[in-house]
């Protein structure tokens, strides 16, 4: 079976897309991990149930992000597949990976899922970056790819960047020129315009 994909990065995976990936796995007898650091910026931008997605992708395990969702230092590690889940607590602690006050770290989890937080705080982020394209964009400055998430992609002039990180924007620049925006849950309007007077400022 023949599989093509889109290859345009801070996109969103259709739930065509994700079936197709899955029936590939299937047929292979692959287990199926997503990684899911933004998981509720997915799940915002297809504006579905979570469950959709991960019926959709047959997910044996799900990477939940919470770090970039505004839970703050933690992830959640969610199997579907209960298999895969014995002695991954011992795997944790022989990696390290053991906090005394584990407890402390999660609870917050429990009023971001039970309160919506996540959904909102994704919304949030996704909006700022259809806000931060059609800055760009206003300014002659075209995305390399659609805005799904909460990523814009843009070729900026090295000179450009180099004004903006001089006025403190952070921002990744990858090989071939392409910088890389992320806008996270809690930008603001007000931050936007900021950034907006010094992108003014910033090109020639």
């Amino acid at each position: 079976m023949s599989l093509t994909l889109p290859t345009e990065a801070g996109t969103v995976y259709s739930l065509e897309e994700l079936r197709a990936l899955r029936d590939v796995a299937r047929d292979n007898n692959l287990l199926i991990h997503v990684d899911g650091a933004r998981f509720g910026n997915a799940v915002t931008s297809l504006g579905g149930e979570p469950g959709a997605i991960i019926e959709a992708s047959g997910a044996d395990v799900l990477c939940f992000g919470g770090t970039k969702g505004g839970v703050g230092l933690s992830e959640a590690v969610v199997f579907f597949n209960r298999e895969l889940a014995r002695e991954f607590d011992y795997c944790c602690k022989q990696a390290g990976q053991l906090a005394s006050k584990t407890r402390l770290l999660s609870a917050p989890w429990a009023t971001m899922l039970n309160g919506g937080h996540w959904l909102r705080y994704a919304k949030v982020a996704n909006d700022m970056a259809q806000s931060l394209e059609k800055i760009f964009r206003t300014h002659g400055l075209e995305a390399l790819y659609p805005v799904e998430a909460n990523a814009v992609f843009i070729n900026l002039l090295p000179e450009v960047s180099t004004k903006l990180r001089e006025r403190g924007w952070q921002f990744y620049s990858f090989f071939g020129g392409a910088s890389r925006f992320m806008c996270s849950w809690n930008v603001s309007a007000d931050v936007l315009k900021a950034f907006e007077r010094d992108l003014k400022i910033a090109l020639p």
